[in-house]
């Protein structure tokens, strides 16, 4: 038998203790009252979504029960018109095999359409019916299927709002058409009673929570049969304060309302009966609808409870702690701030993707990364091509297939793919199959999505830096170096020449000197505007080091053709430059060499150029020169270039 030592109950009383500092406290109240709102708002946020989800679920079931219920009351409706039809016939033919063609009727309808056949004459008295012969003389000239077609002239079927029938003391709907002469006189009506409960019938066979409800409405508004569970009739003959669809709505729609007659607040779907005035209404009470995940909600609330307790009783103790153990923590808390910014760092989309149907499923981020609303987009066919620029197709297909051949490791590619506003934009695929059959197939493809739209940014102004004058905008003597090299080959293959215009700006100094090198800078930006406009697109006017500029002219037919150009460079040089308030008058000294008279290469090119610049200064600046045949002489042009 053991007992506990005097230092561990005094260990024991000390942490304790600390527990119930003030300062403890303290931060725990600020720690919960951060925390807890968080987890409170995660839970609400799933609720409203839970909520949004049953609303689209029972507004989804809504309308598909309205339109199947619409079809079946116009079919309904319908052979009660053919019914009516087909007797007025024979009641205008054979009245004395009447009684048997409606004996006939009610034989072939009773599973059907179970109704009451009543002829009026032209007064509204009771002329036949099936109800029995004890009523024939009675006048039912109120009745609202006679009366209807007093108003009428054409031929039409009336549906009468559900009345209580003197024939059989029950509710019913009366749907009748006239009965005319030759002339169109009024004869009398041909009524069929159909009782309202059997629009309603099919209420039994729906699921949609114990206060369901289904109703069948006139136009107007008036209800012509509704039923809850445990009642068929409530509300009927009712008229709608506020109709949901009305005569002049839409066909199809849907709300949510509180009904009139109990209150309840439901989802509701209607679907008109243009033809017969009349519209049929299914409602879900938004409780039973939202009732379908109530479990997952009392889930949500007693995660969110668990979770408020988990971190009240961490908060406690880490606050609680000794100061090795907020060492150690604050080593967590370091930790924890890495993964988090690993993790907020990268922000890539992943994508799943079934090889053998091609279709990839993505992550919203991924959805995000392509602007697609599409959580599933294919990988072959035509639908690459759709979002996929066409140049870079062939290589991301090459890459996919590479990979799924089994040939590289890995898949990558880099692409552009067409936004929705018609952008493109940088993708880098990453991916590598996850799964292959029994035979080594491909089965699933895992990978992600990275917006390269940054880098590829960065490496283009890279590469503009190493190929342009930062301060004009023109190719630097790098970027001329490789057109030169290009011009060459071209001109070699095809027989003609290369000309270079080498020169440099002759008065620039004193203007660095009199009114600073800013107003230098400015002074070199117009000289290299004016010159740019004045060549041709194929030509190339570079900046090669302080003031000095070369002009490539890449086909060239012979030194007088680049003399003129040369000539046209002084000229436009020699024209004054106005830089606000300041006007530069400035020339130029110009050196021209040809390919491959005074060089077959780029540098020997570049050095005659030069060289035929510099005698251009050596003979009082202001001018024109070209180098002569050999690649270290030079000659004054003609003076026809000057």
């Amino acid at each position: 038998m053991t007992t506990s030592s005097p230092t561990n109950k005094s260990s024991l009383r000390a942490r304790l203790a600390n527990l119930f500092r003030p300062r403890v406290l303290r931060d725990l109240a600020i720690y919960l009252a951060l925390m807890l709102p968080v987890v409170w708002g995660l839970v609400a946020v799933e609720q409203a979504r839970f909520a949004s989800i049953a609303q689209a679920g029972s507004m989804r079931d809504l309308r598909n029960y309205a339109h199947v219920f619409a079809e079946e009351v116009r079919a309904t409706v319908g052979i009660v018109d053919l019914s009516l039809i087909q007797l007025r016939s024979t009641w205008q033919r054979d009245r004395d095999g009447f009684t048997r063609m409606v004996g006939e009727n009610a034989r072939y309808l009773r599973q059907r359409v179970p109704m009451f056949i009543t002829v009026l004459d032209a007064n509204g008295k009771i002329a036949y019916t099936n109800a029995g012969p004890s009523h024939t003389g009675l006048d039912l000239s109120d009745a609202p299927g006679y009366r209807a077609h007093l108003d009428i002239g054409d031929d039409r079927i009336h549906v009468s709002r559900p009345v209580i029938c003197r024939l059989t003391d029950a509710w019913a709907v009366q749907f009748s058409r006239p009965i005319r002469d030759a002339q169109g006189r009024l004869q009398g009506v041909i009524i069929a009673a159909v009782s309202p409960d059997y629009f309603v019938r099919f209420y039994e066979d729906i699921d949609l929570g114990p206060q369901a409800s289904v109703l069948l409405i006139r136009t107007d508004g008036a209800v012509i049969a509704r039923s809850i569970r445990g009642s068929a009739s409530h509300g009927m003959g009712v008229v709608l304060k506020d109709n949901p669809d009305p005569p002049n709505g839409p066909l199809t729609g849907s709300t949510r309302r509180a009904s009139q007659f109990d209150g309840i607040e439901r989802f509701y779907a209607w679907h008109k009966l243009p033809d017969y005035g009349m519209a049929v209404a299914v409602g879900e009470a938004v409780q039973d609808a939202q009732a379908r995940f109530a479990q997952q909600r009392d889930a949500l609330v007693w995660v969110g409870a668990a979770v408020s307790f988990v971190l009240t009783l961490l908060g406690w103790a880490a606050l609680g702690a000794t100061e090795r153990r907020r060492r150690a923590l604050k080593a967590l808390a370091a930790a924890e701030a890495r993964w988090k910014l690993a993790l907020t760092a990268t922000g890539d989309g992943v994508w799943d993707c079934d090889v053998v149907t091609g279709l990839a499923t993505l992550s919203a981020r991924a959805q995000m990364i392509l602007d697609t609303e599409r959580a599933v987009i294919s990988w072959y066919g035509s639908a690459l091509d759709a979002i996929v620029h066409h140049e870079d197709l062939p290589q991301l297909r090459a890459q996919l297939r590479s990979h799924l051949a089994g040939r590289s490791p890995d898949f990558a590619a880099e692409f552009r793919v067409r936004k929705r506003n018609g952008e493109w934009s940088w993708i880098d695929a990453r991916g590598t199959v996850s799964e292959r059959d029994e035979l080594g197939q491909p089965m699933r493809m895992v990978g992600t999505f990275s917006n390269i739209d940054a880098r590829k940014l960065e490496e283009a102004r890279m590469r503009r830096m190493a190929h342009e004058d930062a301060l004009t905008g023109l190719p630097n003597r790098v970027l001329l170096g490789d057109r030169l090299r290009q011009a060459i080959r071209t001109a070699s293959r095809d027989g003609h020449k290369v000309a270079l215009i080498y020169f440099d700006l002759d008065k620039f100094k004193p203007v660095n000197d009199t009114h600073g090198h800013a107003a230098g800078d400015r002074l070199l930006q117009l000289v290299a505007r004016r010159l740019r406009a004045g060549l041709r697109e194929a030509d190339t006017l570079a900046r090669v080091g302080g003031d000095e500029f070369v002009v490539l002219l890449p086909r060239c037919a012979s030194l007088l053709d680049a003399g003129k150009v040369a000539e046209n460079i002084l000229f436009q040089l020699n024209q004054p430059f106005e830089d606000g308030g300041l006007v530069h008058r400035i020339s130029g000294s110009l050196g021209i060499a040809l390919f491959p008279d005074d060089g077959t290469d780029a540098e020997d090119l570049l050095r005659a150029a030069d060289l035929a610049m510099y005698d251009a200064k050596s003979h009082g600046r202001s001018r024109v020169m070209g180098a002569s045949g050999a690649h270290d002489g030079a000659h004054k042009v003609e003076p026809t270039l000057r």
